[in-house]
């Protein structure tokens, strides 16, 4: 058996309800503390900005300023164990320390799409 890693699923849900599902592979396991911890730092319990706390997005190929946002939803049961290499270069511990700085200070006056 390899090493056993994590696997976070999030998704990307429009003003218009078209939903894309993200994931990536972290290296580590998590937690159930750590998962209860990050899920603390989301705005309202659910939402963050992927980018924020080094994770990849994926939206829609064609932006559309009246329905994308910066924000994705993230659930307790979005964290599986997997022997999956990882595909991002962090590791749960990492991730932890991002989410908590990321805590009450998600940046979402950030633009999307346009220029920065």
């Amino acid at each position: 058996m390899g090493t056993l890693n994590t696997r976070i699923s999030y998704l990307y849900r429009d003003a218009d309800n078209y939903k894309m599902q993200n994931s990536c592979v972290v290296t580590g396991r998590i937690t159930e503390a750590q998962i209860a911890e990050i899920m603390s730092c989301l705005d309202c319990g659910e939402y963050f900005i992927p980018r924020q706390v080094g994770l990849p997005e994926k939206r829609f190929d064609r932006f559309d300023e009246e329905a994308d946002h910066c924000w994705f939803e993230l659930s307790a049961d979005g964290f599986e164990a997997t022997e999956n290499v990882p595909n991002i270069d962090m590791t749960v511990g990492q991730l932890l320390e991002l989410f908590r700085s990321a805590k009450n200070n998600w940046h979402d006056d950030v633009p999307l799409g346009g220029a920065v």
